[in-house]
């Protein structure tokens, strides 16, 4: 009998359980033999190496041509990622000066319905998480872009510094997708960055017949 999340089907794949991939077993055991770790270049060459050709693979897959790419060991983190490559971006001084270098209180913006390590981020990176806001969604579990234009506008007005929006594609209750065009051209209005959480829905980048409208916008 096969249990109900899919696990006992041998070609099960998802993100935290999945099934057994031969080739992907192979991996592991070579990896496992070496030992290596992969701090700098002269300590692991041949991997560094690969892993620059498989990241550049999968941008080619999905039509990127250009850009970098690393490997995160989850999409918690990942968002952590870009909630720091975001500060650093728009405050760069703040690596060595702290807060005392940006003018103002930061807030950072996100769906109701997004991943709870959204939140985090605020609390892990200093903001504290009342500064990050929770923009209404709809019925369909969509953020809703004009409400995220008037928090950015309010808190904007009130001194605040509006300077990341994090967009879903796939939230985890109800798999709906943020309308990225619409965000983005928000964030480009008010000059901030836009990230996407797309750890449920990213997958629809291989394909043809879903990536669009979907994910339109992502590449912005």
């Amino acid at each position: 009998m096969a249990s109900g999340c899919g696990c006992g089907h041998p070609h099960f794949f998802n993100q935290l359980s999945c099934g057994l991939d031969i080739i992907s077993l192979a991996g592991e055991w070579l990896t496992a033999a070496a030992n290596t770790n992969m701090f700098t270049y002269e300590i692991a060459p041949v991997f560094i190496l690969m892993e620059n050709v498989v990241l550049e693979k999968m941008r080619n897959m999905i039509g990127w041509k250009t850009g970098d790419s690393i490997l995160a060991p989850g999409g918690s983190v990942s968002n952590l990622y870009a909630f720091l490559a975001a500060r650093h971006h728009k405050f760069p001084q703040y690596k060595e000066k702290g807060l005392s270098s940006i003018p103002g209180q930061l807030v950072m913006f996100t769906s109701e319905q997004c991943h709870y390590s959204v939140k985090s981020c605020a609390s892990v990176g200093g903001l504290g998480t009342d500064n990050c806001v929770m923009v209404p969604s709809d019925e369909r579990g969509r953020m809703i872009a004009s409400e995220l234009e008037r928090l950015v506008r309010y808190h904007r007005d009130r001194g605040d510094v509006p300077f990341f929006v994090n967009a879903t594609s796939g939230t985890t209750v109800l798999g709906a997708f943020d309308p990225l065009p619409e965000i983005a051209d928000i964030c480009q209005k008010y000059d901030m960055w836009m990230h996407v959480d797309a750890a449920w829905g990213g997958g629809l980048l291989f394909s043809k017949k879903y990536r669009h409208p979907r994910l339109t916008g992502i590449e912005r």
